[in-house]
């Protein structure tokens, strides 16, 4: 798998996410992810309300769920990197696995994941 990321390092002379993914440093990301200050970037925090009582419909298309696929091996990768200790139900180790791979492979400028080296 290969995903093109950009962006800025979060402080001067550290390096960028595309670098530290690059090297396979998961806990740097993380640790860059935690650093980011998001309102001196320009990205303004909005909270949203979902009513999730009823059921949530399952995906049909192969597209999606193959990307879906991808991007669950991804997490269950970071997810090892970072918190091998935690139980799959550990929401403090779900969050931290999903900002680094928000950080990684939905930043600005970042491709889709795709197969390959």
């Amino acid at each position: 798998m290969s995903a093109t990321v950009s962006g800025p390092s979060s402080h001067e002379g550290e390096p960028t996410a595309a670098q530290l993914l690059e090297a396979g440093d998961i806990v740097g990301l993380m640790r860059a992810c935690h650093d980011r200050r998001l309102e001196r970037e320009g990205i303004p925090m909005v909270i949203g309300f979902v009513d999730e009582r009823g059921a949530i419909p399952a995906s049909t298309d192969p597209r999606q769920l193959a990307e879906g696929a991808v991007y669950a091996e991804v997490f269950d990768r970071y997810t090892a990197a970072l918190v091998p200790f935690a139980r799959d139900e550990d929401e403090g180790a779900v969050i931290a696995a999903m900002q680094v791979v928000a950080y990684t492979h939905f930043a600005p400028g970042a491709a889709p994941i795709t197969e390959g080296a």
